[in-house]
């Protein structure tokens, strides 16, 4: 498991600095955490090319973290478009602050305090480390702010533990990406 780690690490171009500063945060705080290294450009890809950025204008993402999927989801988007990170972890807060794109706000709050009406929603929350009633809170909160037509929330969780309780708000599909440590199952989610 360790040379599979290491191999991810060589692979997807993390730097040791890099790996340090996500295990202290783990350290402090694992249940808000749930990683201890950031996800790989495979696991970013299959989350991406699940929405069309050609019409998502306004973009949520939950669990920011330092950025790595945040930079992937800019380079994406239409200049006109608008994305909304979401970051508890103070560290990580302080990262995405300093990104210069004015498409991109920082919120240094939980996802639970959601207002706006997202074309797509995007989530490395871990479900499953965190309290139920929050998890439950989030996800309802998700589904509110998700646009009626084609809103879609696209997350990732390493384990399929969590489908029960993403079943009472979506509809889902699930696609395995096992070019990430650990391997990962991305859920590509329609409101009920």
């Amino acid at each position: 498991m360790l040379n599979a780690a290491i191999m991810t690490i060589k692979n997807t171009g993390v730097s040791i600095q890099n790996q340090f500063f996500y295990l202290q945060n783990f350290i402090s705080s694992p249940r808000t955490m749930g990683t201890l290294m950031p996800s790989s450009p495979w696991l970013c890809h299959a989350m991406l090319s699940q929405i069309d950025w050609a019409t998502s204008l306004d973009i949520a993402e939950l669990g920011a973290a330092d950025g790595v999927l945040t930079r992937r989801i800019l380079s994406r988007m239409r200049a006109d478009a608008k994305l909304e990170a979401f970051e508890i972890q103070p560290a990580f807060v302080r990262k995405l602050n300093q990104m210069d794109d004015h498409r991109l706000q920082v919120m240094a709050h939980s996802a639970e305090h959601m207002s706006t009406q997202y074309d797509a929603v995007f989530s490395c929350l871990p479900l499953l480390s965190m309290p139920v009633r929050t998890s439950m809170r989030i996800l309802q909160a998700t589904r509110q702010q998700l646009k009626e037509k084609d809103g879609v929330l696209v997350l990732f969780q390493y384990s399929h533990l969590s489908e029960k309780l993403l079943s009472r708000y979506y509809t889902w599909k699930k696609i395995r990406v096992v070019k990430n440590f650990p391997p990962a199952l991305v859920y590509i989610c329609k409101p009920r």
